[in-house]
């Protein structure tokens, strides 16, 4: 696809290359109001960053990668980055690490903020917001790979877990327990975020398959702790799907907070091997995301885009879970 230039810009808002870079360098003094918004429009309508060709040059490439993450408080989030930040080291590559907060906005605003300076590449967990910036940049062939979630019809390698096969794992163990019972609780799929949608998703349907008694429970992440108050009800044996750390620690607050049995009579099984799993007591069993394998492989994708390597790979990589039972 052809490359968009600064002469395109300026043909598309009807003006001179000479104002189209004034602008771009916030040389506004002689510039109306009316001229500013064209040049505006016709730089978001064609996806123009600057320089952006010069990216292509090797003497112009900044050896920079930026990567965006849902939200920095996730344990995968904070594996997935520490990963990524050693391969950038090793390569001599700097690192620079944006928190979107799960909000469409920061992100839209933090993906600008890093093609104006130039990185070569970008890793991104994305939000459901963006999805015409993601067309744009897969349109330029700008190196681009989503981790933990994917968009459909687009055109962007994207590596995960095999959310169905986690979810699969740990009802297996929770049947081998004899749970009556079975509940999911996790953040609200409103938002469309492929984890989310994933795991309630196959939560049911293997319940139903199973002709278990099941119930989900979800709402945002400050929302959950009164979600399960209002939800949870005690049963002889009930088997808990935490589908990943804010549930994990919603429920624990619950569970202590009504002094619930988690050997005999409440059974957990939660997604992301968190450290506190192994130190908790009881110990809690958890489905360990392989955050190794899809950080090096969402890298290395990546870097061969960064070095115009053509790949004749899947667009969707799903990475099974490991049962660390405890």
């Amino acid at each position: 696809m052809k490359k968009v230039t600064i002469k395109d810009v300026a043909r598309e808002a009807g003006v001179s290359t000479s104002t189209v870079s004034q602008y771009l360098n916030g040389r506004y003094h002689y510039m109306g109001e009316e001229t500013k918004e064209r040049v505006f429009k016709a730089i978001e309508s064609l996806g123009y960053r600057p320089n952006y060709m010069a990216r292509n040059l090797k003497s112009a490439s900044t050896k920079t990668i930026g990567i965006i993450v849902s939200n920095i408080l996730h344990h995968f989030a904070v594996g997935m980055t520490r990963k990524i930040e050693d391969y950038c080291d090793r390569d001599g590559y700097n690192l620079i690490i944006c928190n979107a907060d799960d909000d469409p906005k920061k992100e839209r605003k933090y993906i600008d903020g890093l093609l104006e300076k130039q990185v070569d590449g970008l890793i991104i967990m994305p939000t459901r917001g963006n999805d015409d910036l993601y067309r744009k940049l897969a349109a330029q062939q700008f190196p681009i790979v989503f981790i933990d979630r994917y968009v459909k019809d687009i055109d962007i390698p994207a590596f995960k877990l095999d959310n169905h096969q986690a979810i699969s794992l740990a009802l297996d163990h929770l049947k081998g327990r004899a749970v009556e019972h079975f509940y999911y609780i996790g953040a609200s799929d409103d938002m469309a975020l492929t984890p989310r949608i994933e795991r309630l998703e196959a939560f049911r349907n293997i319940a139903e398959r199973m002709d278990a008694s099941h119930h989900a429970i979800t709402d945002t992440n400050d929302a959950l702790y009164r979600r399960i108050e209002a939800e949870f009800k005690e049963r002889p044996s009930s088997g808990i799907v935490l589908a990943n750390d804010f549930a994990l620690m919603a429920f624990l607050e619950y569970a202590n907070a009504h002094s619930l049995n988690l050997e005999a009579e409440n059974h957990l099984v939660a997604i992301d091997d968190l450290p506190l799993a192994n130190v908790y007591r009881p110990k809690i069993t958890t489905i360990a995301q392989p955050i190794e394998n899809i950080a090096e492989e969402a890298y290395r994708t990546v870097m061969g885009r960064v070095e115009n390597e053509t790949s004749t790979e899947h667009r969707i990589h799903s990475y099974k879970g490991a049962l660390m039972e405890r």
